[in-house]
């Protein structure tokens, strides 16, 4: 269940912009092949957040061609989010299910009930375009993946234990998302 809207401006003065918003709820029983229930003859307890539900997810993209002699172009784009869902584990098959992959989960915690932090990120890339002639030219660009260099937490400890106190780590950043890259490209037309 959701919405999204979106507004364009179209090139005018050498600008184009196009931003999204989306505020959505996703459901499910299971979010993947690989995903067993807790208790079998129970799916109904299983219904929950699924792994894929980002709440709210803005993006704004643009195009900006520069009012300078030589034809540059800037392309910036920013994506913001709201955390994804996390299903907590005790790490081992508690109920004795003998499911795999592991699906027992601590008590007091239902499915999904973890998040991830917020998402944010900025790519950004330049492009200059040389023209040779009417139809040919060679266009050099230069990308920036994760601008900023920002660690944004991708998945996080889901394995709580099997007392009523949570290991060390559960619930910490154990994955994020790539350091900032830096690629250049020559694309030549004709």
């Amino acid at each position: 269940n959701g919405v999204t809207a979106s507004l364009t401006r179209r090139m005018a003065k050498g600008l184009e912009l196009i931003a999204s918003y989306t505020l959505s709820k996703a459901y499910d029983d299971a979010s993947d092949f690989d995903e067993q229930p807790q208790n079998p003859f129970d799916l109904q307890a299983e219904r929950a957040l699924s792994s894929q539900q980002q709440q709210q997810r803005f993006s704004l993209n643009g195009l900006w061609n520069l009012p300078i002699p030589g034809q540059i172009e800037l392309v910036p784009i920013v994506t913001l989010g709201t955390g994804r869902p996390i299903d907590p584990l005790v790490g081992l098959d508690a109920n004795l299910s003998d499911a795999f992959p592991l699906s027992a989960r601590p008590l007091g915690f239902g499915r999904n009930s973890l998040q991830t932090p917020r998402t944010a990120n900025v790519d950004f890339g330049v492009v200059k375009t040389i023209q040779f002639g009417e139809y040919r030219h060679l266009d050099l660009i230069v990308q920036f993946f994760n601008l900023f260099n920002h660690v944004t937490a991708t998945a996080i400890n889901p394995f709580f234990g099997t007392g009523s106190v949570p290991l060390a780590g559960f619930g910490q950043p154990i994955q994020g998302t790539s350091p900032r890259q830096i690629q250049f490209a020559a694309n030549f037309e004709y």
